[in-house]
């Protein structure tokens, strides 16, 4: 069944992947700060991070919380999963919002059938759950976090700590701050599963 789902998400995510500027700058502004938006040669750039270095990455306009987390590398689980489940129309709405989004890595180091498992059409409840637990309403940006708990948009609660960094039900927030035009998006170590 994995297979079946994979190959026309890496097909789609390849058709879609956005073009990416200069590595080192665009417009004269280095891109070393993950997460930071500019217009350049008519058109909106995220920096986008690749690892040890980080790339300016084209995206769409109006730049919403889909079309800037397309735009991140080390996301596609993520965004392939908010468009099966049809969220990426929501999140494509005016929010404003705050999407906690698990890397890759977070995915990978779930159990294979367990991501599998939530592809299915007759789970799609469950992704759509799992999904809105990376979801507050409002844009908080990382500065504005508190340590406190804050209900998610599947009605269940995210207990949020800042010290040293901030964490969020246990993940790390790896990337902070990246801007949208509905909201703000936050990089995870983890994937957030909802309990109850």
């Amino acid at each position: 069944m994995k297979t079946r789902f994979t190959l026309p998400f890496a097909i789609a995510l390849a058709i879609a992947a956005p073009s990416v500027a200069h590595a080192d700058s665009l417009g004269g502004q280095r891109c070393d700060n993950p997460g930071a938006s500019q217009r350049a040669n008519n058109g909106k750039f995220v920096c986008s991070p690749e690892g040890a270095r980080s790339v300016w990455r084209r995206v769409e306009t109006p730049a919403t919380i889909p079309v800037i987390a397309d735009a991140l590398r080390g996301y596609s689980t993520f965004t392939s999963l908010l468009k099966l489940s049809g969220l990426d129309v929501t999140l494509a709405q005016s929010g404003p919002y705050t999407v906690f989004a698990p890397r890759n890595a977070a995915f990978n180091a779930l159990p294979k059938e367990t991501v599998a498992a939530l592809q299915r059409p007759d789970n799609l409840a469950a992704l759509r759950r799992i999904l809105l637990h990376h979801v507050v309403s409002g844009s908080v940006k990382a500065r504005a976090l508190r340590t406190m708990s804050y209900q998610t948009l599947d009605n269940t609660m995210i207990s949020v700590v800042v010290k040293n960094g901030v964490r969020v039900d246990g993940a790390q927030v790896t990337v902070a701050d990246v801007m949208a035009t509905n909201g703000v998006i936050h990089g995870l170590s983890k994937v957030l599963i909802p309990t109850g």
